[in-house]
C-alpha cells in the first residue's frame, strides 16, 4: 500500500512541475558576428579582441512560425569577477522573416591575456530558446597605463604643504618613457606636475632596476587665504608621447577661514535715481489725491443724510 501511495505522489508531482524549456523549432540562427569576424558554426574560429573594448555582437534570425515576446542575451563566460552580459529589447518573429539585432558587450579591463574566455549568445521566448557560443581570446592594448593608487593627506591647514602620491602601473603592451603627472585645483590656484621616467610592460623583466609599477609624489602649497571645506585634485596622466591620458580625481580637507555669514543688505533698483523736482511733483500729486478723496467723502455722507 505504502508503495502504491508513493507512486501516485511522484506522478502527481511530476505533473505539478513547471515545463522545461525546450530548443525552438520557431526560429532559427543563421549566423553571429563578432567584431564583423563570422563565427557560427566554426569551432575553430576564435576573436582576437582586446580587454576593455566594447565588441558588437550580430545576431542574424531567421522566422520557421510565429512567436512574441522574443529577447536574445549575450554574456561573457570564464570571467570570475563580476556577470557581463547584455539583452535586446523585446520583440516578435515571424514565419519566413529575417531579423539582424545588434548587441554591444563591454568587456572588463581586467581580463586575463592568456585566458581563452566564450561568449554566449541565447535566443529566447517564454517557452523555448536557441543558443549559440564562440570563442574569445584577449590581447593587451598596446598603451595602457593605469591608477594602482592616488593618496592625499587627509587634512591640510591654510597655508601649509600638501601632498599627493600617484602610483601608476602599465598593464600595455608597450614600454613607456616620460609618463606626466599633473595635479590642478582651480580654486586653489594650484598647478603641479612632474614625470616618471620609465615603467616596463608585465609580465616583468628580471631585472631589478626594471619595474612594471612606480609612483611619483606631489607637494604644493595651499593659499594661507583658503576657506574651509572639500576641495577636488584633478589627477591626469599623459603617456605614449603625450597621445594618450588617464584622468581620476581625489578631495582634499583644507581647515581656513570661515565663509562670512553676516547680515547681506540687498537694494534693488532700476539704475536711475529720481531728482528733486521729480520728488516733489509726486509729493504734491499724493496729497492732491488725498484731498479729492476727503471731498469725495464729505458729498457722499451730505447724500446720505438728505435721503434720510
Amino acid at each position: 500500500m505504502k508503495k502504491i501511495v508513493l507512486a501516485i505522489l511522484f506522478v502527481l508531482s511530476m505533473l505539478c512541475l513547471p515545463a522545461m524549456a525546450a530548443e525552438s523549432t520557431d526560429y532559427e540562427i543563421t549566423d553571429i558576428r563578432v567584431d564583423d569576424v563570422t563565427v557560427f558554426q566554426l569551432a575553430d574560429t576564435t576573436v582576437y579582441v582586446e580587454e576593455g573594448a566594447t565588441i558588437m555582437v550580430e545576431v542574424y534570425l531567421l522566422g520557421l512560425g510565429e512567436t512574441s515576446d522574443v529577447n536574445i542575451k549575450t554574456w561573457l563566460g570564464g570571467y570570475e569577477y563580476s556577470t557581463v552580459q547584455t539583452t535586446s529589447s523585446m520583440f516578435d518573429i515571424e514565419d519566413g522573416v529575417s531579423y539582424k539585432k545588434t548587441l554591444y558587450l563591454e568587456l572588463p579591463n581586467d581580463m586575463n591575456s592568456e585566458d581563452e574566455y566564450t561568449v554566449y549568445v541565447e535566443v529566447y521566448d517564454d517557452d523555448n530558446y536557441v543558443r549559440e557560443e564562440a570563442s574569445l581570446m584577449v590581447s593587451n592594448v598596446r598603451h595602457d597605463v593605469r591608477f594602482q593608487d592616488i593618496l592625499v593627506d587627509n587634512s591640510v591647514e591654510a597655508g601649509d604643504y600638501a601632498s599627493v602620491t600617484v602610483r601608476l602601473e602599465n598593464q600595455g603592451d608597450n614600454k613607456e618613457e616620460d609618463i606626466k603627472v599633473e595635479v590642478t585645483n582651480t580654486e586653489l590656484g594650484i598647478s603641479v606636475s612632474t614625470y616618471l621616467d620609465e615603467l616596463y610592460t608585465l609580465p616583468e623583466v628580471d631585472n631589478e632596476d626594471e619595474e612594471s609599477s612606480g609612483d611619483v609624489t606631489l607637494n604644493f602649497e595651499v593659499d594661507d587665504e583658503a576657506l574651509s571645506g572639500e576641495y577636488t585634485l584633478d589627477v591626469t596622466v599623459t603617456y605614449n608621447n603625450g597621445y594618450s591620458s588617464v584622468s581620476d580625481s581625489v578631495t582634499l580637507s583644507v581647515e581656513g577661514a570661515e565663509a562670512d555669514e553676516g547680515e547681506v543688505t540687498v537694494e534693488i533698483t532700476d539704475g536711475v535715481e529720481p531728482t528733486e523736482d521729480e520728488t516733489q511733483d509726486f509729493s504734491t500729486a499724493l496729497k492732491l489725491g488725498f484731498g479729492i478723496l476727503a471731498v469725495l467723502i464729505v458729498i457722499l455722507a451730505l447724500i446720505l443724510i438728505v435721503r434720510r
